[in-house]
This record gives structure tokens, C-alpha cells and sequence, in this order.
């Protein structure tokens, strides 16, 4: 995998095209996407960070919800904000997320979240990762990628 040109919203469409077959309850996604110039990335593993936390967004709301997805140019830097109306999780869940093999699923079901490969990937990307959440209410996950 080499760095590439690389546009935000075709990887998180195709993502998102992916998920939606697996998606199984009702589900509104409202997208709000900014011009945004391409960056330079590793394609592959910025689509597995997309992969890890919209998935992780339809996964917090069993009953449905809203996905709402964001995307801002900063300049140096482009934003991407997903946000779910989904369970949101504790202070305490919020302090272990980013730990390897960290899951909030029963013994058996799942391998874990997936933010801990998504954080270094975004650290490989010399990018942030943050995450906002409020329980039952919802998560926000808030993404900064640098544009060079």
C-alpha cells in the first residue's frame, strides 16, 4: 500500500454502500459533505478506519436512528464527523475505546471495536481521532486529516 491521491467522500460512499446491506434496521443517513481537496493517503487503511466507525455507529442504534455525516475543509486539514443518535457510551467506556481488543459486546460476539487499528492509522496519517458521547443520546467521532 503507497500513499495516493485520495477523496474523502468516494471512500465513505463506498463504505457506506458496503455497510448498507448489513444495515438491518431502519436507518436514516444525512449527509452533509463540504468541498474538500484530495489528500494523501494510504486508500486502504483510511477505508478500514470508515469501515471501523460507521459500523461501529450502526451497530450503537439496534432500534434505528440517525447517521449523520460531515465533512469540512480546514484548510490544512479536512474534518470528518460522524454522528449517530445511537446508546453513546460511558466516561468510562470513553477511556478504554482506544484499547486494543476493547469491545462492549458479550464474550463470543465481535473481535472489538476496531478503534485501536483506527487510531494508528490516523496517527500513521500524522491525523486526530476524537470522540464525543453522551449516553443514550450518542456518539460522535470526529476526524482531522492533514490535506499535504
Amino acid at each position: 500500500d503507497e500513499r495516493k491521491p485520495y477523496e474523502v467522500h468516494r471512500g465513505i460512499d463506498s463504505t457506506l454502500a458496503l455497510l448498507r446491506n448489513q444495515a438491518k434496521q431502519d436507518i436514516e443517513i444525512v449527509k452533509s459533505y463540504g468541498p474538500l481537496p484530495q489528500i494523501s493517503a494510504f486508500p486502504g487503511k483510511i477505508n478500514q478506519v470508515f469501515m471501523n466507525v460507521l459500523n461501529n455507529a450502526i451497530q450503537a442504534m439496534p432500534e434505528g436512528g440517525i447517521l449523520n455525516i460531515q465533512t469540512q475543509d480546514l484548510g490544512a486539514q479536512v474534518a470528518i464527523r460522524v454522528r449517530d443518535t445511537g446508546v453513546g457510551m460511558s466516561e468510562e467506556v470513553q477511556k478504554k475505546i482506544f484499547d486494543p481488543f476493547y469491545t462492549t459486546k458479550p464474550v463470543g460476539e465481535g473481535t472489538g471495536l476496531g478503534m485501536s487499528i483506527s487510531l494508528g492509522i490516523i496517527e500513521q496519517h500524522e491525523g486526530k481521532i476524537d470522540i464525543e458521547s453522551i449516553p443514550g443520546q450518542g456518539t460522535e467521532v470526529i476526524i482531522t486529516l492533514p490535506v499535504g
